[in-house]
């Protein structure tokens, strides 16, 4: 008989337990991988090479730990999986505004982006693929529309073709074949990792992991995985070289310029 935690009847242990096996890959959330797309759009003169870049690093991103033990905290069924993801959004926000804050001083631009990148975190509670991709083009296309500079609609873009793949994958087989295979998958949790490492011990039952002080610890680090990578790139956004920084090393490094040569 599989362990239940005293909070819960017994019938439910094996009901719960499959529910954890049989839970979909957790995505990044849709502001990470926009975040991603547009500070790869920042740094990448060329449009399509940026476009091409982007759609890739979705499916990287992806293959990297992220949310995959956070999944247990519905597992009680004190919350719904909308719920827990909620609260997901919401630490991450918290997270956020210290770097909200210092990005609107640095540079407005990088912090109407975020605005965009948050916004998209609704798309996925949209389940069906075809609203779901109406949704992101209709949020994509009036961001772009209001955005007051080249730079912002670029990021944009990317950003919206960063995410794409996670709408796509209900709609075209080849992708959500790709996304599939690309998609982080093992049996450890990192709340497993930090409990052998601490104890000697893991692999707890699903219904004890939400109260054990180490796997705890391992979902607060699934949150810092992924905004690290969020605020990251928003970082980078907000450090990106100006046109006119641009244009000055470009003078300094020309010799002509310099008078080098020239007599």
């Amino acid at each position: 008989m599989l362990p239940a935690h005293p909070g819960l009847p017994a019938s439910q242990d094996t009901l719960e337990v499959y529910r954890f096996r049989a839970r979909p890959a957790n995505p990044m959330t849709p502001a990470t991988h926009a975040a991603v797309g547009a500070a790869i759009a920042s740094r990448t003169r060329n449009l399509s090479l940026a476009l091409a870049l982007s759609f890739g690093s979705h499916f990287v991103l992806d293959s990297i730990y992220h949310f995959e033990a956070f999944y247990p905290l519905s597992v009680p069924e004190k919350w719904s999986y909308a719920g827990t993801m909620l609260t997901l959004l919401a630490a991450l926000t918290a997270l956020g505004i210290p770097v909200a804050a210092w990005s609107l001083r640095k540079d407005r631009e990088a912090w109407l982006f975020a605005g965009y990148a948050f916004l998209m975190c609704a798309l996925p509670f949209e389940w069906r693929p075809a609203w779901r991709l109406t949704w992101a083009i209709l949020l994509a296309g009036t961001w772009w529309a209001i955005s007051p500079s080249a730079a912002v609609r670029r990021w944009v873009l990317c950003g919206f073709v960063s995410y794409l793949p996670d709408v796509l994958k209900g709609l075209l087989t080849p992708v959500e074949s790709l996304h599939e295979a690309m998609h982080y998958r093992s049996s450890l949790d990192l709340g497993d990792w930090i409990s052998l490492l601490a104890r000697g011990r893991w692999k707890l039952h699903v219904n004890y992991r939400i109260y054990d002080p180490w796997y705890q610890l391992g979902y607060a680090l699934e949150i810092l995985v992924e905004g690290a990578i969020l605020f990251g790139s928003f970082y980078l956004l907000a450090r990106r070289p100006s046109v006119a920084d641009l244009a000055a090393v470009h003078h300094q490094a020309d010799p002509v310029d310099k008078g080098s040569l020239v007599g």
